[in-house]
């Protein structure tokens, strides 16, 4: 055989190999989350469209109207949201007392509002301010709410007057949410109710006083206030399902949310600040594979924060918040909990939020 014909046999050969392979090769189908929680509010018909184009398949509704907008965009509806009730607020340091007025502008009474926030804003970046997500300073404490001392609600009668109250608000919600049961100092009350609470869980345990037994304190109280909590809903609605957002952190232990009875434990896993990939990884990893380790029935959700507000917070981009979801789905995540639910509709996150979340 002539030696050109039987090099362009071969030619032909090998493109039509290379053709045929290709038309074989399949694309893996993009990874998406199957459940997202939202802390966004329907507020009309077209917010709810948003939601439902972007997977939103859990939101709060606050009367009849939006609970009917859930209903028809296929979303479960919950009332609003339990957060802790006590007859006094959280007692900090005197340090973190000092740095909370700081940051919070108290000595600002006499100035026009908008001045007053930009001077707070630039005071909250001075003191590397983070808002409750694991502080890169040593010193910080959560933005301007000052969470009420459970310990100071005897019998806990004000914080399950509240429940009954956010339970009976709409009716044909399937659920609540919890947030911001935690620490306003991310470590403990220093009240006088919560300081006589740890001498006697001292004595009862014959543990001497240090710093590994007061965090164990503060820890054992802590979920024990989220456990009386939740089983007080459950008393009351047995078809209920809590859905709880772990925060502010408790820095100790950050991921204690396990050990909550949450039918749905949000733990986050990308704070409104850049976290790192191996974090995102790592921190994904454990809310999922120890959701269990406690109680049978929790799921663990990874928790997304989401800033878009200018001002003193970080504005988390369009590829950030990319990156984060790409991270937390090849970390085994298939759930999502995000938070502000507001800024999942607008131009550009919207976007980011379909192609991972979405059904289409």
């Amino acid at each position: 055989m002539n030696t050109r014909i039987l090099f362009s046999a071969l030619l032909i050969a090998s493109l039509v190999s290379g053709c045929t392979c290709t038309q074989t090769v399949k694309r893996e189908p993009l990874k998406k989350f199957r459940r997202v929680f939202s802390w966004g509010i329907l507020t009309n018909e077209e917010t709810a469209r948003k939601y439902s184009a972007i997977g939103v398949t859990d939101i709060r509704v606050r009367n009849q109207q939006e609970l009917e907008l859930a209903r028809k965009h296929n979303m479960t509806p919950y009332c609003g949201t339990f957060a802790p009730h006590g007859k006094h607020r959280q007692v900090m340091s005197l340090e973190e007392e000092k740095h909370f007025a700081y940051i919070n502008g108290h000595d600002l009474k006499d100035i026009a509002s908008a001045e007053k926030k930009n001077v707070i804003d630039k005071r909250r970046i001075e003191m590397k301010h983070r808002y409750g997500g694991e502080p890169v300073a040593a010193l910080d404490t959560l933005n301007s709410s000052r969470i009420a001392c459970f310990l100071s609600d005897t019998d806990y009668e004000l914080s399950r007057s509240a429940i009954d109250k956010i339970c009976s608000q709409v009716k044909g919600v399937k659920g609540i949410f919890f947030d911001y049961i935690g620490y306003s100092n991310f470590k403990g009350c220093y009240c006088e109710d919560c300081l006589k609470a740890y001498r006697k869980y001292l004595l009862e345990k014959k543990l001497a006083d240090n710093q590994e037994n007061k965090e164990l304190f503060y820890r054992d109280t802590l979920v024990a206030y989220y456990n009386d909590m939740i089983d007080y809903v459950k008393s009351k609605h047995p078809d209920f399902k809590v859905v709880v957002h772990v925060y502010p952190t408790f820095l100790p232990e950050p991921l204690y949310g396990n050990r909550t009875k949450a039918d749905f434990c949000g733990q986050t896993v990308a704070w409104y600040f850049p976290w790192n990939t191996e974090k995102i990884t790592r921190y994904t990893k454990i809310t999922i594979n120890d959701e269990n380790k406690y109680f049978k029935d929790v799921q663990g959700v990874p928790f997304v924060g989401l800033n878009r507000r200018p001002g003193s917070l970080w504005i988390k981009d369009a590829a950030t918040l990319e990156k984060e979801l790409q991270t937390i789905l090849k970390a085994g995540g298939d759930m999502l909990m995000v938070c502000n639910g507001s800024n999942m509709i607008k131009p550009g996150i919207y976007e980011v939020f379909k192609k991972y979340c979405g059904k289409e």
